[in-house]
């Protein structure tokens, strides 16, 4: 972007959870025309009073991203109407960083400028959406919305009420392009009303999981409010719409006549909505318009019909959790972590044969800019929290992506960043091994299983725990691959083989033959055992026991599906030969279990949605990995 534009909002203090309506006129000479744009927090465009286009990366003050979107189709040849209107989040969250709030933009007629955002972009405030309503859906996801349809006016078209001029942001961002595609918005999907009570209470099926736009049209006899509840599955006859401190609802008032609305600022993942009106409504539909990255499959047929099922379901999975960056659950969090984009990524080489997503994933991590060295718990964040271990798993899913593309400039690019978060660890060293991170903002977490959880938002004692000093170890290995590829020295293989001889010395149980999960206890896991054999403290003898415990009948504690990948990795490395009936067979039964149950998408994990007091996810990226085991065992 060009310094003609400003970044401007409107002329009014802003607060948090707060939407501004801007508008500005251009002349088309019937060529082309393009709009760069780019906000704080989120946008939707209108040409003409025509929706084009919304979402604004997730990104940081520090690397401000602008959109390139081609306009053409919406213009007409003369004088041309643009509205945007801003949301401004304000209130930082794991999934977003906060900035001021700002829109910027720049539209352009051929080569030629012809608007651009400045203090004579007309105004306001949004009469329709309810300002500083402050309404939390989820601590990650953020706000809700209420939409007043009876204060909208026909600001779209330029008739403009209670406008002035916009007020200019003293901000100087650097600017890079979206670094993926924008999202593509499909038609609405059908829905079945299973539920109609005196047509003031709905309950309406999509089929099946779904990401979309929430979308709805209607008649009413009188001004009244709506409330809209979705998720992913129905207890009681309902959507179970309150969890905890969670309310998954949005708020729609709707005045005497037929509304038709669409918000284009907040997706939802949902299956199920349920609709509550304060009088009669005529409900024509209520459904969302699906929204998806652009991506195009690999198709691949498998003799057993369950098998296909399987991977038909796991690729729908993963096409679900990828929108503007990889989500670990489009219902509940919407959240990009470096442990649940590994699993996406991996399984997307297979499913997509695609690149520049996770690339452009890989590289926004690398953005993140902790006080302590390590990556935040999500990117873009602005909560102070952080795991430790998802910051080794940034390691394995570089290498990962260095190897499948063959692109050596991203591992060239964020080097820096790699090599500073592994001083971070190398730095915490004592003793010759890694102890627990001890500070509030640390959650010494690995999996959702018994002894391996960790603490949220508490400080303890440092611990020696196998787990988090065997991926310290993979992470060595994976760096001096890395290096290896790109050409420069390293030392980090000796680091590791040094780390692994004190992993044996301090975990390992000679009389069970396993390694412990943390030192000086007698609690065991598939989870600790898998990541020793694969980093290479467990060989040989010791490996091959550990591989004859995991398969057989065990009081380990269970890896999860998030985490059974390095169940399947190790005993692969073991003997591919002997194992690879085992793993086909397990993912057969843990998967064949949901589906038998109905999923559409498979879970966060085997429990379901009762699982986290009734917050289980029943679409999460993590549980996509059968695409890749039956892409490399079949």
């Amino acid at each position: 972007m060009k310094a003609d534009s400003k970044w401007i909002w409107a002329n009014t203090e802003p607060k948090k959870d707060s939407y501004a309506e801007f508008v500005d006129t251009f002349n088309f000479s019937g060529d082309s025309a393009r709009l760069l744009i780019s906000a704080d927090s989120n946008y939707t465009v209108y040409i003409n009073d025509r929706f084009v286009d919304s979402g604004q990366y997730p990104d940081f003050p520090y690397y401000k991203v602008y959109d390139n979107i081609d306009i053409t189709s919406y213009c007409v040849r003369g004088k041309n109407t643009l509205a945007v209107i801003v949301w401004y989040y304000g209130q930082k969250n794991m999934s977003y960083f906060p900035g001021n709030a700002a829109l910027r933009y720049e539209l352009y007629d051929g080569g030629q400028l012809a608007c651009c955002s400045g203090a004579k972009t007309q105004s306001r405030l949004s009469p329709s959406y309810k300002n500083g309503y402050n309404k939390v859906i989820t601590g990650q996801l953020g706000f809700s919305f209420l939409y007043d349809s009876t204060k909208e006016d026909e600001w779209k078209s330029g008739l403009l009420n209670g406008f002035k001029s916009s007020v200019v942001v003293n901000q100087n961002l650097p600017m890079f392009e979206r670094p993926v595609h924008k999202l593509t918005v499909g038609k609405r999907r059908d829905s079945i009303v299973l539920k109609n009570d005196e047509n003031r209470h709905f309950l309406i099926d999509i089929g099946s999981e779904e990401v979309g736009y929430l979308t709805l049209r209607l008649h009413s006899q009188i001004r009244q409010k709506l409330v809209v509840a979705y998720g992913e599955h129905i207890i009681d006859g309902c959507v179970r719409r309150m969890i905890g401190t969670r309310d998954f609802s949005v708020e729609v008032v709707v005045g005497e006549g037929v509304t038709d609305y669409t918000n284009y600022f907040r997706r939802l993942g949902l299956r199920y909505l349920e609709i509550f009106a304060e009088s009669e409504i005529e409900l024509e539909y209520a459904s969302v318009l699906p929204c998806f990255y652009p991506l195009k499959k690999v198709e691949k047929s498998f003799a057993d019909p369950l098998i296909q099922c399987i991977y038909d379901v796991s690729v729908r999975t993963l096409e679900l959790c990828m929108h503007d960056h990889y989500e670990d659950c489009p219902w509940r969090e919407q959240a990009l972590y470096a442990m649940d984009s590994r699993n996406q990524i991996l399984c997307g080489y297979y499913a997509f044969d695609e690149y520049r997503f996770p690339r452009a994933n890989l590289y926004l991590m690398s953005k993140d800019n902790r006080a302590d060295g390590l990556l935040s718990i999500c990117t873009p964040s602005g909560e102070d929290l952080t795991i430790p271990s998802f910051s080794l798993h940034y390691y394995n899913e570089v290498y990962e992506y260095t190897k499948y593309s063959g692109d050596l400039t991203l591992a060239r690019e964020i080097m820096p960043k790699l090599r500073s978060v592994l001083d971070t660890f190398l730095n915490h060293m004592e003793n010759g091994l890694i102890p627990t991170f001890t500070q509030e903002c640390h959650w010494n977490f690995y999996e959702w299983a018994d002894d391996l959880s960790g603490k949220l938002h508490r400080t303890d004692n440092k611990s020696l725990e196998a787990a988090l000093n065997c991926m310290l170890s993979l992470a060595l290995d994976r760096m001096h691959k890395i290096c290896e590829m790109l050409g420069e020295p390293s030392d980090y293989k000796g680091i590791a083989d040094r780390l692994n001889n004190k992993i044996v010395e301090v975990f390992y149980d000679h009389e069970h033959q396993l390694f412990v999960n943390r030192a000086g206890e007698h609690k065991y896991s598939e989870l600790v055992n898998s990541l020793a054999v694969l980093c290479g403290a467990a060989k040989d003898e010791k490996a091959d026991k550990i591989a004859e415990i995991m398969t057989g009948e065990n009081a380990l504690t269970k890896a999860t599906l998030s985490m059974a990948c390095f169940k399947y990795d190790a005993l692969l490395m073991i003997d591919k030969d002997k194992y690879k009936d085992y793993i086909l067979n397990d993912i057969r039964v843990k998967y064949k279990k949901m589906l038998d149950l109905g999923a559409t998408s498979f879970w966060e994990t085997e429990k379901g949605d009762s699982d986290f007091s009734n917050a289980g996810s029943l679409c999460h990226g993590w549980s996509a990995m059968p695409v890749y085991y039956f892409s490399i065992l079949l």
